[in-house]
Parts: structure tokens; sequence; C-alpha cells
């Protein structure tokens, strides 16, 4: 399959935005080339089309299902896959995910660290609380903007 420098550029920014989003390179590209294709493809025409490994394919293949970002036919013995255009989904998961996996925790453990610490240490942890305050209560005023359904959310 000959691809267009449009397709190649598309590939690479999916497959980077997949990265940010806990996916590795090949789940990136697979979305990608799934979500160019006008038809569902099989593994066999994933691999040819990939230069990847049918295993690394197939494991690929199945966490993009697990998440619903990959759904498939089957006829006979044969999947075809084919992807589900889900950027928002992932993209609106953000926020939450990173508040409560990263800030909050992070929060406590500076937290922790003040009280153990020096007046010096006390005024640079006081510092990074702050801006972990901040971030917080930035990434809740995002939550609830995509809660409310904002005109942009509406389809």
């Amino acid at each position: 399959m000959r691809m267009k420098q449009e397709e190649r550029k598309f590939i690479e920014l999916v497959e980077r935005l997949m990265e940010r989003w806990g996916y590795d390179r090949t789940g990136g590209k697979i979305y990608a080339i799934l979500l160019l294709s006008s038809k569902p493809l099989t593994i066999s025409e994933l691999t040819k089309i990939t230069g990847l490994s049918r295993s690394s394919v197939s494991m690929a293949l199945s966490k993009l299902s697990r998440e619903y970002l990959v759904t498939y036919t089957k006829e006979k013995k044969t999947k075809y896959f084919y992807a589900v255009p889900a950027f928002l989904e992932k993209f609106l998961q953000q926020p939450k995910e990173i508040l409560e996996r990263e800030i909050k925790p992070l929060k406590e453990i500076v937290i922790k660290l003040s009280e153990n610490s020096n007046e010096d240490e006390k005024s640079r942890f006081k510092d990074i609380l702050s801006d972990l305050s901040t971030l917080e209560c930035v990434l809740k005023k995002i939550i609830e903007l995509e809660e409310k359904e904002s005109e942009c959310l509406k389809r």
C-alpha cells in the first residue's frame, strides 16, 4: 500500500497522540491505518501494511478492542477490524485521569514531605503545593465545562 505524504503525516500524528494517552506506537499506527482505511482490514493485511509482526499487530488490536477504539466483524474464521473514531472521548478522559492518578497523589506526598522538612524545604514544598493546587483547580474547571456539555460537545 503506497501512502501519500498526508496519510503518513496523519499516521505519525495519531501515533504521537495515542502515545500521550498511554498507548504504544504500534497501537497508534494500527489505529491510524484503520481510521484511514475505506474498508475493514484483517490482521494479515495490517501486518503487510505496517511491516510489523503478526503477534504485535494482534496484541495491539486486542488492547484497542478492549478500549472500544477498534471493533471487528467475523466471516468464517477471519476477523475484519475497523476503527471507531473516539478522539473526543479519549481527550475528555485525560483531565479526570491526570487529577486522580497524578495530581491528588502528588499533593498528598508533598504535604507529607513538607511536614518532615526544615524551613528552607518547607518554602520549596509550599511553592510546589501552590502550583499543584492551581493545576488541580484548572483541571476541575475543565471537567466542569465538559460535564455541562458546552456547545462544542453537542453533536
